[in-house]
C-alpha cells in the first residue's frame, strides 16, 4: 500500500496536534466558564443597584474602600478599614483610617448557608474602635483632622422568604479639632442570600438615622442599597448605592456609588 493511502489519523504528528487542539478546548470552555460563574451574579448585582440609582438623587460621588478582616477566634474578630470620600464622614475629600475589635456574645449559627459569613451567622455582637479622619471643616471654617471613638451593637431577627432584620445602634464620640461632640447613629438592614452558581450573593438594603449633638437635632440620614459577592474563600466584593439626606448645618442631598474590597482571613 503506498504511503498516500495511510490512514493520517495515525501519524504521529497528526495526534499532537489533536491533542493540542483538545487541550486548548477545554481551556477555553473552562475559561468561559469561570467567566460566567462572575458575570451572572454580578449582572444581578449591577442590576439591582442601577435600578435603584435611577430612583435615587443621581450619583455624585465615588466612595471607595479597602477593608482586611482577621478572625482571633470564634467569638472574636480585627477589622482595619481604609477609606477615600468625600461627603460621606467629611465636607472634604479626605482620606479615612480605622481600626475596630468584634466581639461576639452569642455566636449561634443562624442556618448552614448564613455559617460562611462571620457577621451574618451571628444573631448578637458588638464592634469597638477608632477612626481618624484627615481633613475636615470645623464650624469656623478651618480645616482640621476629626478622633472618633466608635460603640457599635448588632443584633438580628428572622423575617419571611428567608430575610433577616439588623438592627444596630452605634456612638460616635468625636473630637473635631479641639472640639468635643457625640453623635448617635440608628440603623436597619434587611438582607437575604442567595447561591448563584456556586457564589454567594448578599444584596441588602438599609436605612440609617443619625442625630448630632452639635445641632441637637436628627442631622443625617443615609439610605443604601447594595449587594455583596463572595469570589473565593479570601475576597469578597461590595457595590452599593447610597443617598444622603443632610438636614444640619444646613440643608443638602448627595448621591454617591460604593465600591468595597474585602480580605477574610
Amino acid at each position: 500500500m503506498s504511503e498516500s493511502r495511510l490512514d493520517m489519523s495515525s501519524r504521529p504528528g497528526r495526534n499532537v496536534l489533536d491533542w493540542g487542539s483538545l487541550k486548548l478546548s477545554q481551556g477555553f470552555d473552562d475559561a468561559m466558564r469561570d467567566a460566567r460563574r462572575i458575570l451572572i451574579p454580578w449582572t444581578l448585582v449591577v442590576g439591582l443597584l442601577f435600578g435603584g440609582a435611577a430612583r435615587a438623587e443621581g450619583i455624585s460621588e465615588f466612595w471607595p474602600e479597602l477593608n482586611y478582616f482577621y478572625q482571633v477566634n470564634p467569638q472574636a474578630r480585627e477589622f482595619l478599614d481604609a477609606a477615600h470620600a468625600k461627603g460621606k464622614e467629611s465636607d472634604e475629600r479626605s482620606l479615612n483610617l480605622a481600626a475596630y475589635l468584634d466581639l461576639s456574645f452569642k455566636p449561634r449559627l443562624i442556618s448552614k448557608l448564613r455559617a460562611e459569613d462571620w457577621q451574618r451567622s451571628r444573631s448578637f455582637w458588638a464592634r469597638i474602635g477608632y477612626d481618624r479622619i484627615f481633613d475636615v471643616t470645623e464650624e469656623s471654617g478651618r480645616e482640621v483632622a476629626e478622633n472618633r471613638g466608635i460603640v457599635a451593637v448588632h443584633g438580628k431577627a428572622p423575617l419571611p422568604a428567608d430575610v433577616w432584620l439588623e438592627a444596630r445602634a452605634r456612638v460616635d464620640f468625636r473630637w473635631i479639632g479641639d472640639e468635643y461632640s457625640t453623635r448617635y447613629r440608628a440603623r436597619l438592614e434587611a438582607q437575604r442570600e442567595f447561591k448563584v452558581r456556586g457564589y454567594t450573593v448578599a444584596p441588602y438594603v438599609n436605612y440609617e438615622w443619625f442625630y448630632d449633638t452639635r445641632y441637637d437635632a436628627w442631622a443625617r440620614t443615609l439610605a443604601t442599597l447594595g449587594a455583596e459577592v463572595k469570589l473565593s474563600e479570601h475576597f469578597r466584593l461590595e457595590m452599593y448605592v447610597a443617598n444622603q439626606e443632610d438636614e444640619h448645618p444646613q440643608e443638602d442631598s448627595l448621591g454617591a456609588l460604593g465600591l468595597v474590597a474585602k480580605w477574610y482571613y
